[in-house]
């Protein structure tokens, strides 16, 4: 168990608290069982592949906001390592809900939302007339699962924190799920099924890294974080993590984009955080010259043999633990931060014009 302890004033009492005894770290430890439960078997696969392979179908249009878009993100970035199926973008909901936005004949939703009331996704379902729609949710009964042409369940045993984790992983393992049966792809097929072994791992290797991670760590005043491949949309959500509860400014970006764009403003009291591996030369340049800023970097811990389609997954309970780390250390409710209500009045309120 992590020695950082961090004093935290809740409720008018002053306790010290390191971040395995935040709501946040006990839904991490949760992720492996709602996978599998998510896994065993994908409730609905069946018919949302019948939509999606229907003739007619000519592009994939995925969506969602925040977390669930950064799943529709990975997924089309791990679709663009393999065959089969029918393109995939990836849209975030506030583009794809608006008029200018130009749907194309033969075009298909990918929705994603776990609560499945997200006010912006919601909408693009209800307004989907004849054009088919999958849903990915956690709940059968929700906004989104009622007026989609089918939905993937995904399950989400537990949610302590705002901060979304089971929802983040379920979601992205049954998406890549219904999208290796798509495009026929056996061997992403395959990689699915570890995905439950990857978290586990992977909540083991950020117990260990988080001491060295966060002993006697400066709080920085901004932060980017950088990874390829799927890894990109990891580091997108990293850098949400930071801003949501650690409440720092952060950037999540492409490696080269690290390297080059991101790296011009950054300057002592920053924080690089690289999603790569060590032995990827494009990763290792981003950090040296993200370094020679002035910044300081660090990696997140990897977990071997886990396939590389399944960073989303494997770098998120690090991502977590540094985040309620920073968080803790400065005072800041993990669980429930102070923008929450403002959050939900947004997401959830009135549909969106």
């Amino acid at each position: 168990m992590s020695s950082i302890w961090s004093p935290l004033v809740r409720d008018g009492t002053l306790r010290f608290v390191s971040f395995h005894q935040t709501g946040l770290w006990a839904d991490v430890r949760g992720i492996p069982d709602a996978l599998a439960g998510t896994l065993r078997p994908v409730d609905g696969l069946e018919d949302a592949v019948g939509v999606l392979r229907a003739p007619g179908v000519e592009r994939v249009v995925a969506t969602g906001n925040g977390a669930a878009y950064y799943v529709a993100h990975a997924l089309w970035l791990a679709s663009l390592e393999g065959g089969g199926g029918p393109p995939l973008v990836a849209v975030p909901c506030g583009l794809a809900v608006r008029e200018r936005f130009r749907w194309r004949p033969g075009d298909a939703v990918l929705a994603v939302s776990s609560s499945g009331e997200f006010r912006d996704v919601v909408a693009i379902a209800e307004r989907a007339g004849a054009r088919p729609c999958v849903a990915i949710t956690a709940d059968a009964r929700s906004s989104l699962a009622a007026a989609a042409t089918a939905r993937v369940l995904q399950r989400v045993d537990a949610q302590r924190a705002v901060a979304h984790t089971q929802a983040l992983c379920g979601a992205y393992a049954s998406g890549l799920a219904l999208w290796a049966a798509v495009a026929g792809d056996s061997e992403l097929a395959d990689v699915v099924t570890t995905a439950p072994d990857v978290a586990a791992r992977a909540i083991d290797a950020a117990d260990a890294w988080a001491d060295a991670a966060l002993a006697r760590r400066d709080r920085p005043v901004a932060a980017i974080a950088a990874g390829g491949g799927t890894a990109w949309a990891a580091a997108l959500e990293l850098a949400l993590m930071l801003k949501e509860v650690a409440r720092l400014p952060a950037e999540g970006v492409e490696t080269r984009e690290g390297a080059t764009s991101a790296m011009f403003g950054l300057d002592r009291g920053h924080l690089m955080v690289s999603l790569d591996p060590a032995d990827d030369p494009l990763g290792a340049e981003a950090m040296r010259l993200c370094a020679a800023a002035g910044a300081t970097t660090l990696r997140l811990p990897e977990v071997a043999g886990a396939d590389p389609r399944l960073a989303p997954i494997a770098t998120l309970p690090a991502a977590a633990a540094l985040a309620a780390g920073l968080a803790l250390a400065a005072g800041h409710d993990v669980d429930r931060p102070a923008w929450t209500d403002a959050y939900y009045e947004i997401a959830r309120g009135a549909a969106s014009p």
